[in-house]
């Protein structure tokens, strides 16, 4: 949807509080979805990279990649999540678009259908 470069991550936006609090300046930050879905740099959990989902719903990379991913990707690309440890999908309507529905999904919600 958007890059937006370093910024600041509060839990309170996204509706988080006491153990599960945050307020972290991260780097590399993509927009995913309107609720606050980011890919970004998170290298405070680079012990997890590839074997624990221990975000609070973001996808969080080491800072070489973020930002590699950073410089190469154009904003619309389509960015899919996915594995037994994803957060869910998000909402219709919560992404850019509709990219994140199926192509069943999709066609169901043709009048033609």
């Amino acid at each position: 949807m958007s890059k937006e470069g370093t910024i600041n991550m509060r839990s309170e936006t996204v509706g988080l509080s006491g153990s599960n609090s945050y307020d972290k300046m991260v780097d590399y930050s993509m927009r995913l979805t309107w609720s606050g879905m980011y890919a970004h740099a998170a290298p405070w959990n680079a012990s997890y990279f590839g074997n624990t989902n221990h975000s609070s719903g973001c996808v969080g990379m080491s800072t070489g990649d973020a930002g590699w991913l950073y410089r190469e990707a154009q904003v619309g690309d389509p960015f899919e999540v996915t594995g037994s440890g994803s957060k869910g999908t998000p909402d219709p309507g919560n992404g850019y678009g509709e990219w994140n529905l199926s192509w069943s999904q999709w066609q169901a919600k043709s009048a033609l259908s």
